[in-house]
């Protein structure tokens, strides 16, 4: 074997290990969603909803947003996540490949059986001062519309509280 050969061998080499390395996290959401669907789908559950105990939102999606939500969602509340560690483990890497790490909080993340996974981030800035804030949260009437067209899509029948 001569040195082009080698070369070449070299090349070949780092270049598959290159495709594989960028197929990583296709694959690694495509497993997510797969056993996402395998606990959760099988019992009608396509959403995996979290949420916080944030005065600015906690009353509105308690009244409205969860009741509409509650036979076709995983629920966690971020406010809890200690307790997440031990008993919801999955759901919660489910979320933080999804969600991201800012600004994600209330979000509706939804898991179809086909096609891509969508993220409902529901809180939106307003410029209204609140405890001597710049700027509050509050939920965005078009990401909750959004959502709630989707899960219709999906042949949901949920009560819709307006």
């Amino acid at each position: 074997m001569n040195w082009i050969e080698i070369g070449s061998l070299i090349i070949g080499f780092l270049l598959g290990v290159t495709v594989l390395k960028s197929l990583a996290p296709f694959a690694l959401k495509f497993v997510l969603k797969f056993r996402f669907w395998a606990r959760h789908g099988r019992k009608g559950k396509v959403i995996l909803f979290v949420y916080s105990d944030s005065s600015n939102w906690k009353d509105y999606i308690e009244a409205k947003i969860l009741p509409s939500l509650e036979g076709c969602s995983v629920i966690l509340n971020w406010s809890k996540r200690r307790e997440w560690e031990s008993s919801m483990q999955f759901e919660a890497r489910l979320f933080n490949q999804w969600a991201g790490s800012g600004e994600f909080n209330p979000t509706a993340i939804l898991f179809p059986l086909m096609g891509k996974v969508r993220v409902f981030r529901l809180w939106q800035p307003s410029h209204t001062p609140k405890h001597g804030k710049d700027k509050v949260s509050k939920i965005s009437k078009e990401a909750e519309q959004s959502l709630f067209a989707a899960v219709k899509q999906f042949g949901h029948s949920f009560k819709n509280p307006r």
